[in-house]
């Protein structure tokens, strides 16, 4: 369980030191301080998941080009894998390299990859072998109860973020839901009043071509409907009326 205490102190620790280095990151390029955490608490578990695999695969690796390569790779594997499953599950992309050069997907790019191999190199040849000797000390002396403590604060936070971003999802879902049934009653609206301006235009261009039949009348026509003011037609009453309605308008 030694082993398995200090790889779990290691996975916090690098967890914590990556929340650090993105606050650090942001505050130098959007100069303002954002809380990258994933977590409530203050840690990026990508790291430290990182972290405990660079471990396991390049601590017995010497050669610094193989240690730059092989980091570069598992970090950018787990980087696309990580922010896959992210979209996937939660419908939601924590980071877009969309922007980078040479990116799969926006989940990963190769700018981004040159640093983790970079940063792997780093971290092999110099900063784990001093973040060891300590993690090794506190392990042998308070492995098991560190262990407990920060698991059980570990799984906590993880079971609350969760629980949020499921709450997100049905948000985004419910809001999905209503953003396309204003979209619907918008688009509806919108048939209308073409509808409505087709019509109006329809209505005026008809009562116009009515009004230059009407105007065809002769005036013996007129004089006609005139003395017999009572005319009726069983076939066009209707057209009958209007001419009469004409003539009397043209009269007054």
């Amino acid at each position: 369980m030694a082993r398995y205490y200090y790889l779990f102190l290691c996975f916090i620790f690098y967890s914590f030191l990556g929340w650090i280095i993105e606050v650090l990151y942001h505050i130098y390029k959007d100069k303002r301080f954002i809380n990258r955490g994933f977590l409530y608490g203050p840690i990026c578990p990508i790291y430290g998941f990182s972290a405990i695999i660079l471990i396991i695969t390049l601590e017995n690796i010497k050669h610094p080009l193989v240690i730059f390569i092989i980091g570069s790779i598992v970090a950018s594997i787990i980087e696309y894998i990580t922010g896959y499953l992210l979209e996937l599950f939660f419908n939601t992309k924590w980071w877009d390299y969309s922007n980078e050069k040479f990116n799969i997907k926006g989940y990963i790019c190769l700018k981004f990859s040159i640093y983790w191999g970079l940063f792997s190199l780093i971290f092999i040849k110099l900063i784990h072998p001093n973040v060891s000797s300590f993690v090794t000390i506190l392990n042998q002396k308070y492995g098991e109860i560190l262990y407990n403590i920060l698991f059980i604060i570990f799984l906590i936070d993880a079971l609350l973020t969760l629980n949020s971003l499921l709450e997100l999802k049905s948000i985004f879902i419910e809001l999905q839901e209503i953003l396309n049934e204003i979209k619907s009653v918008i688009d509806k609206r919108n048939e209308i009043i073409k509808l409505e301006t087709n019509l109006e235009y329809k209505i005026e261009s008809l009562i116009y071509l009515k009004n230059r039949v009407l105007n065809r009348l002769s005036f013996k026509q007129r004089m006609l409907i005139k003395s017999y003011p009572r005319l009726k037609s069983i076939k066009f009453n209707n057209e009958l009326q209007q001419i009469i309605q004409h003539v009397k308008d043209k009269l007054q």
